[in-house]
Protein backbone atom coordinates (compact mmCIF):
# COMPACT_ATOMS: atom_id res chain seq x y z
CA UNK A 1 0.00 0.00 0.00
CA UNK A 2 1.27 3.12 -1.11
CA UNK A 3 0.01 6.51 0.78
CA UNK A 4 1.30 9.56 -1.29
CA UNK A 5 1.09 13.16 0.86
CA UNK A 6 1.46 16.79 -1.14
CA UNK A 7 3.55 19.65 0.30
CA UNK A 8 5.33 22.55 -0.50
CA UNK A 9 8.36 20.24 -0.35
CA UNK A 10 6.95 18.16 -3.01
CA UNK A 11 5.71 14.71 -2.68
CA UNK A 12 6.53 12.42 0.32
CA UNK A 13 5.29 8.55 -0.67
CA UNK A 14 4.95 6.10 2.20
CA UNK A 15 4.84 2.30 1.49
CA UNK A 16 3.24 -0.21 4.05
CA UNK A 17 2.18 -3.72 4.17
CA UNK A 18 -1.62 -4.29 3.37
CA UNK A 19 -3.13 -4.40 6.76
CA UNK A 20 -5.49 -6.89 5.37
CA UNK A 21 -3.19 -9.62 3.94
CA UNK A 22 -0.29 -8.29 6.06
CA UNK A 23 2.17 -8.42 2.36
CA UNK A 24 1.07 -12.31 2.01
CA UNK A 25 -1.03 -11.20 -1.27
CA UNK A 26 -4.01 -13.24 -0.44
CA UNK A 27 -6.97 -13.33 2.46
CA UNK A 28 -8.02 -16.23 3.68
CA UNK A 29 -11.85 -15.76 3.79
CA UNK A 30 -12.31 -18.31 6.33
CA UNK A 31 -9.25 -18.71 8.50
CA UNK A 32 -9.11 -21.48 10.71
CA UNK A 33 -10.33 -21.53 13.79
CA UNK A 34 -6.90 -23.14 15.43
CA UNK A 35 -4.17 -21.23 13.43
CA UNK A 36 -6.44 -17.98 12.65
CA UNK A 37 -5.69 -18.48 9.03
CA UNK A 38 -1.55 -18.44 9.73
CA UNK A 39 -1.16 -21.99 8.52
CA UNK A 40 0.78 -22.77 12.03
CA UNK A 41 0.38 -23.22 15.57
CA UNK A 42 2.49 -23.26 18.25
CA UNK A 43 2.64 -26.89 20.73
CA UNK A 44 5.53 -27.72 23.07
CA UNK A 45 7.34 -31.56 21.76
CA UNK A 46 10.22 -33.33 23.51
CA UNK A 47 13.77 -33.59 21.52
CA UNK A 48 16.15 -36.50 21.85
CA UNK A 49 19.46 -34.51 21.57
CA UNK A 50 22.60 -36.16 21.25
CA UNK A 51 25.49 -34.48 23.51
CA UNK A 52 28.77 -35.18 22.35
CA UNK A 53 31.51 -35.74 24.67
CA UNK A 54 33.89 -32.89 26.35
CA UNK A 55 30.94 -30.32 25.80
CA UNK A 56 31.73 -27.38 27.85
CA UNK A 57 29.07 -25.23 30.04
CA UNK A 58 26.86 -22.75 27.95
CA UNK A 59 27.81 -24.68 24.72
CA UNK A 60 24.34 -24.95 22.28
CA UNK A 61 23.75 -27.81 20.57
CA UNK A 62 22.16 -26.81 17.12
CA UNK A 63 19.50 -29.29 15.65
CA UNK A 64 18.42 -28.43 12.20
CA UNK A 65 14.32 -28.37 11.36
CA UNK A 66 13.37 -29.30 14.75
CA UNK A 67 12.29 -25.47 15.40
CA UNK A 68 9.40 -23.49 14.36
CA UNK A 69 7.25 -24.16 11.63
CA UNK A 70 8.45 -22.04 8.34
CA UNK A 71 5.37 -19.33 7.24
CA UNK A 72 3.12 -19.79 4.26
CA UNK A 73 4.58 -23.42 3.90
CA UNK A 74 8.36 -22.55 3.87
CA UNK A 75 11.07 -24.54 5.34
CA UNK A 76 11.12 -25.10 9.33
CA UNK A 77 13.49 -23.04 11.96
CA UNK A 78 16.52 -24.75 13.74
CA UNK A 79 16.16 -25.60 17.53
CA UNK A 80 18.95 -25.00 20.25
CA UNK A 81 19.40 -26.37 23.19
CA UNK A 82 21.75 -24.92 25.86
CA UNK A 83 23.92 -27.28 28.03
CA UNK A 84 24.66 -26.74 31.51
CA UNK A 85 27.21 -29.11 33.13
CA UNK A 86 26.49 -29.88 36.38
CA UNK A 87 29.60 -29.33 38.96
CA UNK A 88 31.28 -32.23 41.08
CA UNK A 89 32.63 -31.65 44.06
CA UNK A 90 36.13 -33.80 43.53
CA UNK A 91 37.11 -31.92 40.22
CA UNK A 92 37.31 -28.83 38.81
CA UNK A 93 37.51 -28.77 34.98
CA UNK A 94 40.52 -26.46 33.39
CA UNK A 95 39.67 -26.67 29.33
CA UNK A 96 40.37 -30.42 28.55
CA UNK A 97 42.41 -31.14 31.66
CA UNK A 98 41.22 -31.99 35.06
CA UNK A 99 42.25 -30.45 38.83
CA UNK A 100 41.97 -32.75 41.89
CA UNK A 101 43.82 -32.93 44.60
CA UNK A 102 44.78 -35.20 47.41
CA UNK A 103 45.52 -34.85 51.37
CA UNK A 104 48.74 -36.55 52.83
CA UNK A 105 49.50 -36.78 56.34
CA UNK A 106 53.08 -35.30 57.13
CA UNK A 107 54.01 -38.92 58.14
CA UNK A 108 52.73 -40.65 54.64
CA UNK A 109 54.58 -37.45 52.85
CA UNK A 110 58.02 -38.32 54.83
CA UNK A 111 57.78 -42.11 54.56
CA UNK A 112 55.92 -42.50 51.24
CA UNK A 113 52.09 -44.35 50.96
CA UNK A 114 49.56 -45.37 48.26
CA UNK A 115 46.24 -43.94 48.20
CA UNK A 116 43.47 -44.18 46.20
CA UNK A 117 42.72 -41.19 43.77
CA UNK A 118 39.23 -40.81 41.96
CA UNK A 119 39.25 -40.03 38.28
CA UNK A 120 36.68 -39.83 35.82
CA UNK A 121 37.51 -43.50 34.87
CA UNK A 122 36.98 -44.34 38.31
CA UNK A 123 39.31 -44.91 41.11
CA UNK A 124 43.18 -44.77 40.32
CA UNK A 125 46.15 -46.11 43.16
CA UNK A 126 48.68 -43.32 43.29
CA UNK A 127 52.32 -44.18 45.11
CA UNK A 128 53.62 -40.96 46.45
CA UNK A 129 57.51 -41.50 47.38
CA UNK A 130 59.56 -40.68 50.26
CA UNK A 131 59.87 -36.91 50.89
CA UNK A 132 56.65 -35.80 48.44
CA UNK A 133 56.34 -32.32 49.23
CA UNK A 134 53.42 -30.32 49.20
CA UNK A 135 52.20 -28.48 46.19
CA UNK A 136 53.76 -31.42 43.88
CA UNK A 137 51.53 -32.23 40.72
CA UNK A 138 50.99 -35.27 39.79
CA UNK A 139 49.69 -35.64 36.15
CA UNK A 140 48.16 -38.20 34.57
CA UNK A 141 48.22 -38.29 30.72
CA UNK A 142 45.14 -39.06 29.09
CA UNK A 143 42.78 -39.06 32.06
CA UNK A 144 41.21 -35.86 31.54
CA UNK A 145 38.16 -34.75 29.98
CA UNK A 146 37.41 -36.18 26.17
CA UNK A 147 38.15 -33.39 23.36
CA UNK A 148 35.42 -31.90 21.51
CA UNK A 149 37.39 -29.91 18.47
CA UNK A 150 39.67 -33.12 18.28
CA UNK A 151 40.88 -36.82 19.01
CA UNK A 152 42.41 -37.61 22.58
CA UNK A 153 41.75 -36.38 25.97
CA UNK A 154 43.59 -33.58 28.09
CA UNK A 155 45.40 -34.92 31.70
CA UNK A 156 44.43 -35.33 34.87
CA UNK A 157 46.24 -32.71 37.78
CA UNK A 158 46.50 -34.09 41.31
CA UNK A 159 48.22 -31.55 43.30
CA UNK A 160 49.21 -32.63 46.52
CA UNK A 161 48.16 -31.13 49.76
CA UNK A 162 49.92 -32.12 53.00
CA UNK A 163 47.72 -31.67 56.17
CA UNK A 164 49.80 -30.42 59.24
CA UNK A 165 48.26 -31.38 62.54
CA UNK A 166 46.26 -28.67 64.40
CA UNK A 167 46.27 -30.29 67.90
CA UNK A 168 49.13 -32.28 69.41
CA UNK A 169 49.30 -34.26 72.69
CA UNK A 170 52.10 -33.66 74.81
CA UNK A 171 53.41 -37.27 73.81
CA UNK A 172 53.28 -36.23 70.24
CA UNK A 173 54.51 -32.75 70.75
CA UNK A 174 57.66 -34.55 73.04
CA UNK A 175 58.01 -36.89 69.18
CA UNK A 176 58.27 -34.03 66.99
CA UNK A 177 60.62 -32.33 69.57
CA UNK A 178 63.02 -35.58 69.56
CA UNK A 179 62.97 -35.71 65.54
CA UNK A 180 63.50 -31.67 65.49
CA UNK A 181 66.54 -32.74 67.62
CA UNK A 182 67.70 -35.43 65.05
CA UNK A 183 67.36 -33.18 62.30
CA UNK A 184 70.15 -31.62 60.21
CA UNK A 185 70.54 -29.76 57.08
CA UNK A 186 70.40 -33.38 54.83
CA UNK A 187 66.95 -34.08 56.22
CA UNK A 188 65.24 -30.96 54.42
CA UNK A 189 67.67 -31.14 51.46
CA UNK A 190 65.56 -30.10 48.74
CA UNK A 191 66.47 -32.17 45.06
CA UNK A 192 68.69 -30.47 42.68
CA UNK A 193 65.71 -30.24 40.05
CA UNK A 194 62.58 -29.62 42.19
CA UNK A 195 62.08 -26.51 39.76
CA UNK A 196 62.14 -28.71 36.48
CA UNK A 197 59.76 -31.26 37.83
CA UNK A 198 57.37 -28.51 38.83
CA UNK A 199 57.99 -26.45 35.06
CA UNK A 200 57.24 -30.82 33.54
CA UNK A 201 53.94 -30.89 35.26
CA UNK A 202 52.06 -27.56 34.46
CA UNK A 203 53.68 -27.86 31.14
Amino acid sequence: MRQVSRSVFGEFVRAQSCQACAGGGSVVQTPCTGCGGAGRTLEETELEVEVPAGIQDGQRIRIRGAGHAGASGGLPGDAYVEVHVARDSRFERDGDDILASVDLTIVQAATGAQLTVPTLDGDTLLDFEPGTQPGEVRVLRGKGMPSLQRSGRGDHRVLVNVAVPRRLTDEQRELLDRFESLSGEDTYRRDEGFFEKLRSALR
